[in-house]
């Protein structure tokens, strides 16, 4: 079991016990209940990870200039969102430039950044506030929408949509505001340094930078359907839960209201969450070469 917090577990006073317990130390003197529980009335324990899920990529709001293309294969391409602004940190990835339309090189917020498996938001926005709770084991499940492609360009686009888990990131590493690249293990300080966060040396106040786990962390190379149509089969509705703990609606299409803010949907101390998390795992292990809970 991994985890970087504990929780204490305490005995309860309704719950049956016996008199004594058996000395191993000298078996002709019995302990006594009441000094066997000093013992362990405060046991430590490691914190199991919670899964966020965040919504990344271009949305159909950027539809007429930037779409990630679904392939019959079930491969796909991350096309980031493209930003107002003339010029980004960073262009858009080279296999993601053919699935974009009247935008310039450099008119995207390039993030997660995949090849350096790091993930970076504004947690002062409403959407992301959420993250401030993410800690180092967490894991960061990320979904996005997709569009049936059936060439290899702009122009090869249908109008059939669908949303789709696309990787995950088990963090290893967090940098908050004030921080710089070098505040992180030298092994991961140039791959945090090219976070599209990053404009300065160090972050500026309310961003977040989430560094991945190289072993555990991961582009999928094939989507894994997360809700193609809202039903009871889908796996939206299977493993989501709303904040309430109550299922997600079935109808009236507001299902994504419930998921458009970054937050936890499992938590893996819980025997339901991690009944859902088990849910997600198969999910993605069945398209993927990727356990989504190994060694956990």
């Amino acid at each position: 079991m991994l985890g970087v917090l504990a929780r204490e577990f305490r005995w309860q006073n309704n719950l049956a016990q016996p008199a004594s317990f058996r000395n191993p130390v000298n078996t002709d003197v019995p302990i006594q209940c009441s000094q066997y529980c000093s013992h362990l009335s405060r046991i430590t324990l490691p914190l199991m990870p919670n899964i966020f899920l965040i919504n990344v990529g271009a949305n159909s709001r950027h539809q007429k200039n930037a779409k990630s293309p679904l392939f019959a294969d079930g491969t796909f391409v991350f096309v980031p969102h493209p930003i107002d602004a003339d010029v980004g940190n960073w262009a858009f990835p080279t296999n993601a430039w053919p699935f974009t339309n009247g935008l310039g090189w450099h008119q995207t917020h390039y993030d997660p950044d995949w090849p350096n498996l790091t993930y970076g938001d504004y947690i002062f926005n409403p959407r992301a506030a959420n993250l401030k709770a993410v800690e180092p084991q967490d894991i960061l499940l990320f979904w996005a929408l997709l569009w049936d492609n059936v060439g290899d360009n702009w122009f090869a686009f249908t109008d059939h949509q669908s949303w789709h888990l696309i990787g995950a990131l088990r963090i290893e590493e967090i940098l908050t505001a004030g921080q710089s690249a070098q505040d992180v293990k030298t092994a991961n300080r140039l791959r945090a340094s090219q976070n599209a966060h990053f404009w300065g040396e160090n972050l500026d106040d309310g961003h977040m930078v989430f560094l991945g786990d190289t072993q555990h962390s991961a582009l999928f190379q094939f989507a894994v359907p997360f809700v193609t149509q809202m039903s009871k089969s889908c796996l939206l509705y299977r493993a989501v839960r709303t904040a309430q703990g109550d299922y997600l609606p079935l109808s009236g299409g507001k299902w994504s209201s419930y998921i458009r803010s970054c937050r936890t949907i499992c938590n893996l101390d819980d025997f339901d969450g991690r009944e859902r998390a088990e849910i997600l795992r198969d999910a993605i292990a069945e398209e993927n070469d990727y356990d989504l809970l190994a060694d956990l």
